[in-house]
């Protein structure tokens, strides 16, 4: 009898054993396995953050490549504004404003009409801001049309030695027919001759101006609208030049 529950007692060790070795084995398999398991995590997170700094390190790389690039970019800004500066100094030094250019293209005018170049010089020189003039006078004339053409579409200056005359287009009625009147609004031909017979003549619309030199005196007109059919022309003479 005693030995039946020695035997018994054996067993039950033996059965007590083995399941604190499985246990065991079974909380070791489960270190093991999360051993594995967190080493696997540190590789992976060691992993991302070498991808991490990669991509830091080329994202810094493109922004150092970009600010070179903005700075090239704006050095050629710079270089091309100064340049534009230098051009536009340049263009101002070199080329003639408006008014000198007319003045130039009259110069070349008179030298080209053979008028000789010592006498466009004393010209120039003794050209000044005052002038010495007569006192005004003003006339009215009536402008030729292809209607109209009689002794009022001339007047007379200078007891005669210049006159002037105009020549304009008819003015239309409602109906669209034309009158024997001229149209102040349309361009007319100002003729004014000398008494030498030299006549020059000036096509634009009211008011308009135009000097004649003679001698050593200077006419200038002052060509206005007048009543219907007439102009008013007031003559200055001033000493020339």
């Amino acid at each position: 009898m005693s030995y039946g529950l020695y035997d018994t007692e054996r067993r039950y060790r033996k059965r007590l054993i083995g399941r604190v070795l499985r246990f065991v084995l079974f909380v070791a398999l489960l270190a093991g396995v999360g051993l594995f398991a967190y080493q696997l995590g540190i590789e992976d997170r060691r992993t991302q953050l070498d991808r991490q700094r990669d991509d830091l390190a080329t994202a810094r790389a493109e922004i150092e490549s970009l600010n070179q690039q903005a700075q090239a970019a704006l050095l050629r800004s710079r270089e091309a504004a100064q340049q534009l500066a230098a051009l536009q100094q340049r263009y101002e030094r070199d080329v003639p404003a408006p008014q000198m250019q007319q003045m130039l293209a009259l110069v070349q005018e008179r030298l080209s009409a053979g008028v000789p170049a010592e006498r466009l010089g004393f010209v120039i020189r003794e050209a000044s801001v005052g002038r010495d003039c007569e006192p005004a006078e003003t006339k009215r004339f009536l402008v030729r049309t292809p209607l109209t053409d009689g002794a009022a579409s001339t007047v007379g200056f200078v007891n005669n030695t210049v006159t002037i005359t105009g020549l304009g287009e008819s003015a239309l009625n409602a109906e669209g027919r034309p009158e024997a009147w001229f149209d102040p609004a349309q361009p007319m031909t100002l003729t004014i001759t000398r008494i030498d017979g030299k006549a020059e003549q000036k096509t634009d619309v009211l008011p308009m101006t135009q000097s004649v030199v003679i001698g050593a005196v200077e006419h200038r007109f002052a060509v206005t609208a007048g009543q219907r059919g007439f102009v008013q022309v007031t003559a200055e003479r001033c000493r020339f030049p």
